[in-house]
């Protein structure tokens, strides 16, 4: 079997089995019974972990000089975690078992990017790229899709189906990568982070790009905690409704993503980045004050295209603006600050809650927290209203650096979920 089917087979495998199961992460922990201030550990470990990870698996792969190995052990460990988060019984266990989980879905993150590199061929992987990302895409909404009808209620016990679906999805993954043929890897992180890092001043448009991007970061998380329990003790959805929603999210995501794409290169992207962060604000200011299901659905809409424009955007501007020879470098200098800035935002936004709990009444602490989230959100965006259009380069489609640099969905309600890999 060619390499590039192999690949294609197990991005599907993913998509179709893990995809769905790291969608009711967050709802989990509210069944579970989390605290506010554990549902910001929660969403602060796996984010930052899944992030800072990717440094930590990257130079240690570059190395040793090898993919494979750290994909298949990933897999294999992975495939154990999943079948581990059907068994927990506490938020305790549900932190820790989910955040190991990040922290080896970060190996295979920065691993398989390496080899997807080495073993397609360049004049046609931006084509093949597209082709994957777009797999991926149908996959996660069959998956979730499924789950509509699978799921009724919003018990624990119910969860272990897509659990269970995740951890036969890494079986099944890491014997189809194995037959994968490696070559020798090309590229390889031979500067030093700390010297890199040192140098970014020097490319001004990144540096304002960067700063911009970590300021409004910390407010971006701090609503992740809220979400899931404003829909689960709140609005009291069950386990398909999510499902419902999490697929409209994303249906609004591709359909905005193919009529975005189209026009992102024709205009200056510096005031759409601005305006895009402004009607981002508006997510966490319909969580707190729409009250029904419908009003929910026309959330999920809006976020997903306004995700979309997001996505597009950002991606085709950072590939832009980070020096061709050090893209890595500085995408990974990105990652690892991301990381460190949505840990501090969603235990913030965990605990800021927990606090408001000890004077007001669920409702009231969430509308105070949201207010909050929404003055830091529109006051950071403004962050973004200087930036500078940069010298537009020849660019695929779908870049290789598209799969370590992804933007958050904004408005899942599950808060935050971990891409997997």
């Amino acid at each position: 079997m060619r390499n590039n089917s192999i690949i294609a087979i197990r991005s599907l495998i993913i998509s179709v089995g893990v995809t769905a199961a790291t969608t009711f992460v967050g709802v989990y922990g509210v069944i579970l019974g989390a605290s506010a201030a554990e549902m910001g550990w929660l969403q602060s470990s796996a984010n930052s972990l899944a992030n800072a990870g990717q440094l930590l698996w990257g130079r240690l792969s570059d190395r040793i000089g090898r993919r494979m190995p750290f994909i298949v052990l990933a897999s294999a460990v992975l495939a154990a975690l999943w079948f581990l988060m059907a068994t927990v019984q506490s938020p305790v266990e549900l932190i820790a078992v989910y955040a190991l989980i990040s922290l080896m879905g970060a190996m295979i993150t920065v691993n398989w990017f390496s080899l997807i590199a080495d073993v397609t061929d360049s004049s046609s992987r931006g084509h093949f790229l597209a082709a994957i990302n777009n797999i991926g895409s149908v996959g996660t909404l069959v998956s979730v899709g499924i789950m509509i009808f699978l799921l009724h209620g919003s018990s624990r016990s119910e969860l272990e189906i897509p659990f269970f679906a995740a951890a036969a999805s890494y079986v099944i993954s890491a014997a189809i990568v194995a037959k994968l043929t490696e070559k020798e890897h090309r590229t390889k992180l031979t500067s030093s982070l700390g010297k890199t890092f040192s140098q970014i001043r020097e490319h001004p448009i990144f540096y304002k790009y960067f700063v911009a991007m970590n300021v409004q970061g910390y407010f971006w998380s701090m609503a992740w905690p809220l979400f899931p329990i404003t829909i689960v003790s709140v609005m009291h959805f069950d386990l398909s409704t999510v499902a419902l929603l999490t697929v409209t999210t994303l249906t609004a995501t591709i359909v905005g993503q193919f009529a975005f794409g189209r026009i992102v290169d024709r205009v200056d992207r510096s005031p759409l980045i601005f305006y895009n962060r402004i009607l981002l604000t508006a997510i966490p200011a319909m969580y707190a004050i729409f009250n029904t299901y419908s009003l929910f659905l026309v959330l999920e809409v809006y976020g997903g295209l306004v995700g979309a424009i997001q996505s597009v955007v950002m991606n085709s501007y950072l590939m832009d603006i980070v020096p061709v020879q050090s893209r890595a470098e500085y995408i990974s200098i990105m990652n690892g600050f991301n990381g460190a800035v949505y840990f501090l935002g969603a235990l913030t936004g965990g605990y800021l809650l927990q606090f408001l709990l000890g004077s007001f009444g669920l409702r009231t602490a969430l509308l105070i927290a949201y207010a909050v989230v929404v003055a830091g959100r529109f006051g950071s965006s403004f962050l973004f209203l200087h930036l500078e259009e940069p010298e537009r380069r020849e660019r695929m489609r779908f870049t290789l650096y598209g799969i370590l640099f992804r933007t958050k969905y904004p408005g899942l309600p599950s808060g935050s979920t971990v891409k997997p890999r």
